[in-house]
């Protein structure tokens, strides 16, 4: 692998007829290193990815995937995508012995069952499985041929907290096998509980990136206040602020001035009107505000991203 790179990524542009995915992103994953990809719904985070995988073909750009093009680098890499489709007449079991002789391999499949939390359900036909279990049941597939990269495309969307932390505990421990991992996400703790390095991505481009900690450092001081309030308060023409955003029902405001800011607040809406009102420091959904002006949302219809 070049340079220890599992991932090198160079101006990379994926366009859909007139409509631009990918505008000339970079990226750079290390051997061993877990990379996280956060962005907007259409900021080219599946595009990204469906092109390292080798599903796509890029317009323009180079890929390099464990020292290879994208299509002869398939064989060692694992892959869950945002929407599988399973086959609703097979079992678990039949399913990961189908898709293991793909490579030409065969697989035990009670181990990687049980290792994404499917213990006992080798015989249970796809159709009979729950949304989560669906998705377990990918990244089993994802795995069975021992996958130097593995790459994740929304692992947990559909899942419950405890089988988000379960998956959580998966990857980490397929970290701590030494194996490379790039997933995609849209919930920020899982970024921060996962991820050495998160990638910002907008409008097809990287515009930040680093590791949680250093990315909200370079907030500095700046902290959150959040308070129930109506959009039409237009809180956002306070001074001192960094950001603004309402998402319906509550303002988010950044400053660096806590007090200046919360004076101003009660002047603005009475001691009353001062509902529910939190301070925080900054966090990484800080950095993403910051960045990208909005605050991160969910998979968007169909998954598109």
């Amino acid at each position: 692998m070049t340079g220890g790179l599992a991932v090198e990524v160079t101006g990379l542009v994926k366009s859909y007829g007139p409509v631009p995915a990918v505008a000339g992103l970079d990226l750079a994953v290390a051997a061993g290193e877990v990379v996280a990809i956060l962005g907007p719904n259409g900021a080219g985070k599946t595009t990204t990815l469906e092109v390292i995988e080798g599903l796509r073909a890029a317009d323009r750009g180079t890929v390099r995937v464990l020292g290879e093009t994208p299509a002869r680098a398939r064989r060692r890499l694992g892959v869950q995508l945002q929407e599988g489709a399973l086959y609703a007449d097979l079992t678990c079991s039949e399913t990961l012995h189908f898709f293991a002789r793909c490579y030409g391999l065969e697989v035990e499949p009670a181990p990687l069952l049980t290792l994404v939390g499917l213990p006992g359900l080798d015989d249970r036909r796809t159709e009979r499985l729950s949304g989560g279990q669906k998705r377990r049941l990918q990244i089993a597939l994802a795995l069975c041929n021992n996958p130097e990269l593995i790459v994740l495309d929304e692992p947990t969307t559909g899942l419950d907290p405890l089988s988000r932390r379960q998956t959580w505990e998966l990857v980490r421990s397929l970290h701590a096998e030494g194996r490379t991992i790039l997933l995609t996400t849209h919930y920020i703790e899982e970024a921060e509980a996962l991820a050495e390095r998160v990638v910002i991505v907008d409008h097809g481009r990287v515009i930040d990136e680093g590791s949680p900690q250093a990315l909200v450092q370079g907030l500095g001081s700046a902290v959150t206040v959040s308070l129930s309030a109506p959009a039409s308060a237009q809180l956002d023409r306070l001074p001192g602020l960094v950001a603004a955003d309402h998402d319906g029902e509550r303002w988010w405001l950044r400053t660096a001035e806590v007090g200046p800011l919360l004076a101003a607040l009660t002047q603005l809406l009475g001691p009353s009107g001062l509902r529910d009102v939190l301070v925080q420091g900054p966090t990484l959904e800080d950095v993403f505000l910051a960045r990208t002006g909005r605050r991160i949302e969910g998979p968007g219809p169909g998954g598109a991203a």
